[in-house]
């Protein structure tokens, strides 16, 4: 019976290839652009975690407690060969990083400005983030350069110095004395993120040990992971062994709630469009169906007349409505991920808008990127809003007297 059916359903797709061209169309397009608008927020999202995470806070941090909420160099990390040993018991872990911060006071010849210091072992910092690439003018820190200091672009403007100018940083040592040393700008970065642009300045962990007397202490252990995906669970796995009470391990959501927080406001509010989408494919799908069962109402009534049940009549109608519905979600499958590696390889250039999106990490040029999982899960849902709007029209025909449709139409 089921394939009697089919044979019927096929015949009316066919013989009304307009129609059913508008209903695969509309499948098609609605799933096309579901498909490519997701794939472009997720390389949008994934590009602002990567370039975000990348530049300077790493996947993970570990700190003394507390620090995170109110930097001091009180709270610093004495025993440091324990920390290193939990971080080498992560499999996933690629590489680590350690680093001094302090607030300070830089000066120049012309001018004075409170900045962010951070102390690093250039070796491996470099395996870390990627702030080394942002130099622009003259060279990042080697690892015996312990009299140089690299700075961004606005505050060397601030400073009015240029390469090998001479600074000085004051600030107050562990020990409570003042801290003081002159170091040379050995060079200048552009982040394309103000708050490092204009308020970071970097030298080495040894000078900055010696300067604020900290022999064998660290401020931070920034880890990079072979998944940024991964650092919540990597994050809770090393609270289980370090002491909570000495140390405090933070994924990069907890580093940057705001940015945490933009990203799940971004992918909700591109939900509720995708939604909207869905909804528009709907109506679209709905519209054409009832124009076809109307037409046919006569034809149904026949039908009933003839013995074919109300159910049997549900059941055609929503072969045709599956069979128009799959070719358009295949078609519909077929665009978006011909769109989505393509424009995947090549990216999306958005340089007129660069401004904008490097202030959300982002970058000028998108890369969509899109899970198969996704990419089954819509198609899935567009194929049974598809069979499933049929049946509104279909079962309100089926609910007339085979009379009066051969009567009335």
């Amino acid at each position: 019976m089921f394939a009697t059916f089919f044979k019927i359903a096929w015949r009316n797709v066919v013989r009304n290839k307009g129609r059913s061209f508008v209903t695969m169309a509309a499948v098609a397009f609605g799933l096309t652009a579901i498909i490519f608008i997701r794939a472009f927020v997720n390389g949008a999202d994934s590009q602002m975690v990567e370039n975000y995470t990348n530049l300077i806070p790493g996947h993970i941090q570990i700190h003394h407690q507390g620090f995170h909420k109110k930097m001091g160099l009180e709270r610093s990390i004495t025993d440091i060969k324990a920390v290193t040993d939990v971080i080498h018991q992560q499999d996933n872990v690629e590489a680590f990083s350690f680093r001094i911060k302090d607030y300070a006071l830089l000066s120049s010849t012309k001018q004075s400005t409170g900045v962010l210091l951070v102390a690093v072992d250039p070796a491996q910092e470099k395996n870390v983030t990627y702030l080394h690439e942002r130099v622009t003018q003259g060279e990042y820190l080697q690892d015996d350069d312990d009299s140089g200091i690299v700075v961004g672009k606005d505050l060397a403007e601030i400073l009015n110095v240029g390469l090998n100018k001479k600074v000085v940083i004051l600030s107050q040592a562990a020990d409570g004395s003042l801290a003081s040393g002159a170091y040379r700008v050995r060079g200048i970065l552009d982040a394309g993120v103000e708050e490092i642009d204009k308020g970071m300045a970097i030298i080495t962990l040894k000078a900055a040990q010696d300067l604020l007397v900290l022999p064998d202490q660290i401020s931070e252990v920034a880890i990079r992971l072979n998944s940024v995906y991964t650092s919540r669970a990597t994050a809770a796995k090393m609270r289980e062994v370090l002491d909570p009470d000495q140390y405090e391990i933070l994924s990069w959501r907890r580093i940057s709630p705001m940015t945490a927080q933009w990203l799940d406001f971004d992918r909700a509010f591109v939900n509720a469009i995708l939604f909207i989408v869905l909804l528009v494919v709907a109506a679209g799908i709905l519209n054409t169906t009832l124009m076809s069962v109307f037409e046919r109402t006569r034809e149904f009534g026949i039908m009933q007349a003839l013995g074919t049940k109300r159910w049997q009549l549900i059941l055609m109608v929503s072969i045709e409505s599956a069979i128009l519905g799959l070719s358009g979600c295949l078609i519909g499958v077929f665009l978006g991920t011909v769109l989505t590696i393509h424009f995947g390889n090549t990216g999306i250039d958005l340089a007129q808008f660069a401004s904008a999106f490097e202030a959300y990490y982002t970058g000028s040029v998108v890369y969509p990127r899109l899970s198969v999982e996704y990419l089954v899960v819509v198609s899935v849902i567009v194929f049974l809003i598809s069979v499933l709007v049929s049946i509104i029209p279909s079962w309100q025909v089926a609910k007339i007297k085979p009379v009066e449709a051969v009567r009335n139409f």
